[in-house]
């Protein structure tokens, strides 16, 4: 037959022309100097054909096979697949095109290295979405090649012959309307290189698969119906041997039914999903001991950052519970500061609260639900041979009961022990270990309280400490009626005044004896008739004191009325700011531990480069490479990160046993440090994740 250019004439009108390519241009820039890579190329390709494309290295036949499988771009010139503009393409179809239009042939092979044959051959169905009866259909194709016994068999399990069969069967899982192979025999002995030509042949004779081949051996060639010569980017010859066998005419690509201007599918999205999580658990188990590391940032940031919050929170609740003991619906009153001589004493110097104000404030404030009396010095307390040292309170018989407070032994102050002044007592605990041995029952027992014999009718139930350090069990109640008249005597300011500044000197007192103040209090503590009344009986409370004392508009007040549910607020403030700085801490070690994953998959995207290409080539789109390697990030992030959950639970629980921390964890901080730790694997993985998925094809295919 005679050598004609496929671009002397233009293509009837009536022909099926599945490739066009006209004026074809591709120059590379490298540093200052332009390679031209193709001069100006035309062909044309009809459906069914069997073409081969010969020329020596550097003639230009891998530049063009390339830009036709859609993996680089043309410099200039018209190239129409099935009369469609490529250049006019966006990349998501072009990608679409590459998985279903398009199956490509590698003289490497490019089979991933760490998949069985089956595996491999099913890839393009991830990225095509047709994963309906996938394992039939790879199991078929590979039977078809004679490799439906290797199924199961990685790629350094088979020959080099085997491995370009397991190539060709991903090229054609897809059911693709053109078939390039790229040097397919390149390396491969002459009998297997026959084989896989002959195969290629009865593709194109039996099924109408347009074939293209690139080689550089005339035997090879001899295979194809047409040779295309190429020499220095221009074709030479183009050569029709006989005329092209019958074919079968696939679906043509029409543009208007362009894939992918919709976006992924539901079924692509599934499909790819399940594949991009088992591609990352394997690339994690291929490279344990970096991807332990890499986790273990995690790990330490995730079990600091719950046990900081289990402590923090802990000790919140256990503020919150000594203020609820305390009560949520209660008000403490307490005397104001006196003045001598020009000289104002501190908070509490004054004795300027009465019984008689108490009763006042019980009868006229209906806001006010029960009212208690405190009188309070520190005493010796005597049992036998031992002592101690402890504070001595008069109490009503509602004290205990306003302030939560119960018994672990015993009875309560009771309205007959008020009223008749009886020397009975209620030891708090650390009194009771203080003055009392082991196995020693002290209710019965009698106690000398400043000389005075008093008879231990109860035990307080154990409180601990204050948020403060005070020991709140190291305290002795008793009447108060028997406080005043019998046991402490007086009502002493809790504030001694200082004399200073005076010209007036204090009157003589050479026996140190304090002035007899009957009816006075220390402290009022009043509790409201309900939590959300506490408001109004402070205002009511406020007025009917000032009322009695005559206090001016002017004036100061003598006393001062506090609001425990302001000071729980406070506190719960306080408390939440030093979880919150807390957490800060902790969060740190999140942060390496994020830097450490961006650093690994920087790594991993280098390493991986070449697969990058492969799964490019055989129609995975950028999203898919991004979200590939995003899930990746994240499945590091999310195992270390569930791994440091259960330690930070465990360690929680050991420092509430070992150092008694109290601890408290909620679902809800369990939870959030999860999704944080993710949140951190996607964040950081971000940009190693957009570098992979921004690789052009054809320069991730050629990294070596």
């Amino acid at each position: 037959m005679s050598a004609a250019l496929s671009g002397a004439a233009a293509a009837p009108a009536q022909r099926d022309l599945v490739i066009d390519v006209r004026n074809l241009t591709r120059t590379y820039q490298l540093g200052a100097q332009e390679v031209h890579a193709l001069r100006g190329v035309s062909m044309a390709i009809e459906r069914g054909e069997f073409v081969a494309i010969m020329g020596a290295s550097g003639s230009g036949k891998s530049t063009l096979m390339n830009l036709i499988g859609c993996l680089d771009q043309t410099s200039g010139g018209t190239y129409l697949l099935e009369g469609v503009d490529i250049a006019a393409l966006d990349e998501q179809t072009l990608a679409k095109i590459r998985s279903r239009r398009i199956g490509f042939v590698f003289q490497s092979f490019n089979l991933l290295p760490r998949t069985t044959a089956a595996e491999n051959v099913a890839l393009p169905l991830f990225y095509s979405g047709q994963l309906a009866d996938g394992a039939h259909r790879v199991q078929q194709t590979l039977s078809l090649l004679g490799l439906g016994e290797r199924l199961d068999n990685r790629p350094n399990q088979l020959s080099g012959g085997q491995q370009q069969r397991v190539a060709l069967a991903r090229a054609l899982i897809n059911q693709p309307a053109i078939l390039l192979a790229d040097e397919p025999t390149g390396n491969l002995d002459s009998t297997t290189a026959n084989e896989i030509m002959g195969t290629l042949r009865d593709l194109n004779r039996e099924q109408g698969l347009t074939v293209i081949l690139v080689t550089h051996e005339q035997e090879m060639a001899d295979f194809a119906d047409r040779i295309i010569t190429l020499r220095d980017g221009l074709v030479l010859s183009d050569i029709r041997k006989e005329a092209p066998a019958a074919a079968s005419r696939p679906v043509r690509l029409q543009p208007a039914a362009l894939p992918g201007a919709s976006g992924l599918s539901v079924s692509e999205l599934l499909s790819f999903l399940t594949m991009a999580f088992v591609a990352a658990f394997s690339a994690i188990g291929r490279n344990k001991l970096r991807s332990a590391l890499t986790m273990l940032g995690i790990f330490i940031g995730v079990c600091a950052l719950i046990i900081m919050l289990a402590v923090g929170e802990g000790a919140r609740a256990a503020v919150q519970a000594q203020l609820k003991s305390l009560g949520t619906d209660l008000l403490i009153v307490l005397p104001g500061s006196s003045r001598g001589g020009g000289v104002r004493g501190g908070s509490g110097s004054a004795s300027s609260l009465k019984v008689a104000d108490g009763a006042a404030i019980l009868e006229e404030d209906p806001a006010v639900a029960v009212i208690s009396y405190v009188n309070r010095q520190s005493a010796q307390l005597e049992n036998g041979d031992e002592n101690w040292s402890t504070s001595v309170q008069g109490v009503t018989p509602s004290y205990l009961t306003i302030r939560n407070w119960g018994l672990s032994a015993g009875r309560l102050i009771s309205e007959a022990d008020e009223r008749e002044g009886r020397t009975v007592c209620i030891l708090g605990q650390t009194v009771v270990d203080n003055l009392f041995g082991e196995g020693q029952d002290p209710i019965g027992a009698t106690v000398i309280v400043k000389n005075v014999p008093m008879e231990v009718i109860g035990v307080l139930a154990v409180k601990g400490h204050s948020a403060s350090g005070q020991d709140q069990d190291d305290v002795a109640l008793i009447p108060f009626r028997t406080s005043q008249v019998r046991v402490l005597g007086v009502a002493q300011p809790s504030t001694a005044m200082t004399q200073g500044g005076t010209v007036y000197p204090a009157p003589p007192n050479p026996f140190n004896i304090q002035a007899k103040l009957q009816g006075f209090v220390q402290t009022m503590y009043i509790q409201a008739r309900s939590a959300a009344e506490v408001k109004t009986a402070l205002q009511q409370v406020t007025q009917t004191l000032e009322r009695r004392h005559r206090i001016k508009p002017e004036q100061s007040d003598d006393f001062s009325v506090r609001d425990l549910t302001e000071i729980a607020e406070v506190a719960d403030e306080n408390s939440r700011v030093m979880e919150l700085l807390l957490a800060a801490i902790a969060s740190i070690s999140l942060l390496v531990g994020g830097i450490g994953i961006m650093n690994i998959l920087l790594v991993s995207v280098t390493e991986r480069t070449r697969e990058i290409g492969i799964r490019m080539a055989i129609g995975a789109r950028r999203f898919h490479v991004l979200l590939q390697f995003l899930i990746e990030a994240t499945l590091l992030s999310l195992i270390g990160g569930g791994a440091g959950v259960l330690a930070g639970i465990v360690a929680s629980k050991v420092i509430a046993h070992v150092a008694g921390w109290p601890t408290l964890l909620h679902t809800t901080v369990i939870i959030g440090a999860f999704c944080f730790s993710a949140g951190i694997g996607m964040f950081f993985g971000f940009y190693p994740a957009r570098k992979a998925s921004l690789l052009n094809p054809i320069d991730a295919l050629r990294y070596e």
